[in-house]
């Protein structure tokens, strides 16, 4: 047995079947909507289009339709309704109470009148009228109206029988049973319902297609004219919005911008003209140069009117004018272009005035700064000069002073040569002062040394220093504590930040990180005589560093030389480092590279510590090297450094191993007869950095202490992931004794 629906369910099937109506309604609203003649924003075009022809009493006369309805009804009893396409009714008369009272009230009856509507609907055919016979067994018919080609609406009659159906009665008795209709209500309503011969309806309806198709021409003809005079009146006011707009366009140019016809008259002009001849636009029109500027002015204007009409094309020239409005002059560049009609006649002249005095001012400047620069070129060839002469000289100062200290050393105070060896050094070191001397001959400037914090200072830059190296890179700040003050110019510490982090922002092709430190450093006498430019004392080192591309060995030697860049043409100038180079230079400071391609690059400045009250007879305390006996294995891939150190770690008492590769050093544990108790490496090698070397040599020596020495700083090292926090690391250059009390704080 078939189970009878809820009466929930039945509220939903009726929800349906009105949802599949409003969609399919929605669709043929969408269709019409082609009658908007304007153009109508996507986001709004189906409200406007919906508001609009669901509106249909906005294109016919409701009430007189309503009127003539009426009369209909009253003439022949039947009924009739129009309505739009979303289901709403625009008129209607007679309505059967069986259908208004009963069946569109109940839900699952008023699911038959739903199926009814969508058939009727679906089905219809311009100039045709289709009939229906509902479920709750009356007959429906309608007819389309369209106005114009689009669906509008239908008009309907309807709840009926035609007199050839055989009506049970019996069946609209259970029907009120079922439902829980009033049986004697709904009967009596039900013996209201008229019936018509099919010859009857075929008549109505024949008259109802022809009314219809007189509604449509009627109400097609009037929405054309309504869209006819809203389309004239839409783009009158675009028209004048944009003269309105192109009107304000020509007033608020900086340029002078004016129009003249064939007899130099002014047709129109800006604002910024009208202040050029201090009068208004309405006061020049149909005036020519002649009424405002002398005769000499006049004529050159004039002049150049016809050269751009003889040209037929853009005529340029420069002109100074004077403003009438304040007096103030400028210097235009003024392009003049003929004006033509459709028919190729020449109408007039337009002309465009642009000030160029900053141009022009700019001009003259660039042409001064670049007699200056001709002459700097000049000195920076002596400075070029001179460094080349300096470096040769003090490599062979170098061998002097170091081959000097050798002799005075083996030979002892007491030997009767040691006074003579020691006028050579003295001799040597006089030398070398001359050649700094020359050095600074170049790169002579005007300052005003003040005594400043370096971390406030440079503090107060990094603002400005992140705007200039943009979002994509990482500013790190890594300060030191309680730093020494600097005597310097603050404005040359601005220069040496800025040049250096653009140097290091154009290193790095995408995202990265910069990273400027500050800390304090002591060389002693036996480091700097063993590193050329270095001098004693006490230090404020700025470590700049990047993870760019980094640099090769050649372009380090080259890298403070003036005018020498590694840029594309017309992108650097090649005065930015050899700039941070002289004033480090004429602060009594000097600078350290560490670079490898690929590997970033590291800038480490050392500035002399400004002493405020230093006593005269104050004694310098110098800790003594603590000696050792153990055994170290060296790694360092540059020669140069290795002989140096394994000679520093020989005199402080420890047996050295050396390696000049990763390889070697492996090499050696393995083969090594003695318990090696500690690794000095480098960390970044072509083959292997330090990190991976200590992990490979503690397999062989699990007890062996490590301690990483590089020239970039340990904040590089972590943020490059090659060291961790809290391993051992010294960074170069580094003295004999920092190196002595490093090793025995790791090895006690």
């Amino acid at each position: 047995m078939t189970r009878k629906p809820t009466y929930e369910e039945l509220l939903q099937k009726v929800e349906e079947l009105e949802q599949e109506k409003r969609i399919w309604m929605k669709g043929k609203v969408n269709e019409i909507s082609g009658f908007e003649a304007e153009e109508i924003q996507p986001d709004v075009q189906y409200k406007d289009a919906l508001k609009k022809m669901s509106s249909l009493g906005s294109i016919i006369n409701v009430e007189e339709l309503q009127s003539i309805m009426d009369d209909f009804h009253h003439l022949t009893g039947m009924v009739t309704a129009i309505l739009d396409m979303e289901g709403n009714v625009i008129a209607a008369t007679g309505w059967q109470d069986i259908c208004t009272q009963f069946h569109r009230i109940h839900p699952k009856t008023a699911q038959n009148c739903t199926e009814s509507d969508l058939y009727l609907v679906k089905n219809i055919k311009p100039g045709e009228y289709i009939g229906y016979q509902c479920k709750n067994g009356l007959w429906d018919v309608a007819t389309p109206l369209y106005v114009g080609n689009k669906h509008m609406g239908n008009i309907y009659t309807g709840q009926f029988f035609y007199d050839d159906d055989s009506v049970d009665e019996t069946k609209f008795i259970q029907q009120a049973e079922k439902y829980g209709f009033d049986k004697n209500s709904y009967m009596e309503a039900f013996r209201r319902i008229p019936r018509y011969s099919r010859q009857e309806i075929k008549h109505l309806m024949g008259f109802l297609v022809k009314f219809t198709s007189y509604i449509s021409s009627i109400s097609y003809a009037k929405k054309k004219l309504e869209m006819e005079i809203h389309e004239r009146k839409h783009a009158e006011e675009a028209l004048q919005v944009s003269e309105g707009r192109l009107r304000a366009l020509i007033k608020t140019l900086p340029d002078l911008i004016w129009l003249k016809d064939m007899d130099g008259r002014y047709l129109a002009c800006n604002a910024r003209f009208e202040q050029f001849f201090g009068a208004k636009e309405k006061e020049i029109q149909g005036k020519t140069d002649y009424d405002f500027v002398n005769k000499e002015l006049a004529d050159f204007f004039c002049a150049n009117d016809r050269a751009a009409i003889e040209k037929g094309g853009p005529s340029i020239n420069e002109e100074e004018i004077t403003f009438a409005d304040d007096g103030h002059k400028e210097v235009l560049e003024t392009i003049k272009t003929p004006m033509y009609s459709k028919n190729g006649r020449v109408l007039g002249v337009l002309g465009i005035g642009r000030d160029i005095t900053e141009r022009t001012r700019a001009e003259k400047e660039r042409q001064r700064l670049q007699t200056q620069l001709n002459h700097a070129q000049k000195i920076e060839s002596v400075g070029r000069l001179a460094g080349g002469v300096a470096h040769d000289f003090n490599n062979m100062l170098s061998i002097i002073l170091g081959n000097s200290e050798i002799l005075m050393d083996d030979l002892g105070s007491n030997h009767k040569s040691y006074s003579n060896i020691k006028e050579i050094q003295k001799a040597a070191r006089r030398s070398a002062d001359l050649t700094r001397q020359l050095l600074a001959f170049a790169r002579k400037q005007t300052t005003s040394p003040k005594i400043i914090d370096l971390n406030k200072t440079i503090e107060g830059m990094l603002g400005m220093l992140k705007r200039l190296i943009g979002e994509d890179i990482d500013l790190s700040w890594h300060p030191k504590k309680n730093l020494w003050p600097v005597k310097i110019d603050p404005s040359q510490v601005d220069q040496i930040l800025a040049n250096l982090c653009m140097n290091a922002r154009d290193s790095i092709k995408d995202v990265g990180k910069v990273t400027i430190e500050t800390d304090t450093v002591h060389f002693d006498k036996d480091y700097c005589e063993r590193h050329q430019g270095f001098q004693s004392g006490d230090y404020v080192l700025i470590g700049i560093s990047d993870n760019g591309c980094g640099m090769d060995k050649k372009t380090i030697d080259n890298l403070f030389e003036p005018f020498f860049t590694t840029k594309e043409i017309g992108e650097g100038t090649g005065l930015g480092l050899a700039t941070v180079y002289g004033i480090v230079k004429q602060n009594d400071g000097f600078i350290n590279v560490y670079s490898e391609p690929g590997k970033g690059t590291l800038f480490k400045l050392y500035i002399p510590r400004h002493e405020r009250c230093r006593s005269d007879n104050s004694a310098t305390v110098r800790e003594e090297s603590q000696k050792g006996l153990e055994t170290i294995l060296l790694v360092e891939d540059d020669m140069s450094i290795l002989r140096m150190t394994k000679t520093m770690l020989e005199r402080l008492g420890y047996t050295v191993l050396a390696a000049n590769t990763p390889d070697e050093a492996i090499n050696i544990s393995k083969t090594s007869h003695n318990e090696i108790h500690l690794l000095l490496t480098d960390v970044v090698m072509p083959s292997m950095n330090g990190r991976d070397l200590a992990e490979n040599i503690l397999k062989t020596f699990p007890k062996m202490k490590d301690l990483y020495m590089s020239g970039y700083t340990a904040n590089v090292i972590a943020h490059r992931g090659i060291l961790d926090e809290g391993l051992n690391f010294i960074s170069k250059p580094f003295s004999k004794q920092e190196l002595s009390k490093k090793l025995r704080e790791i090895l006690d």
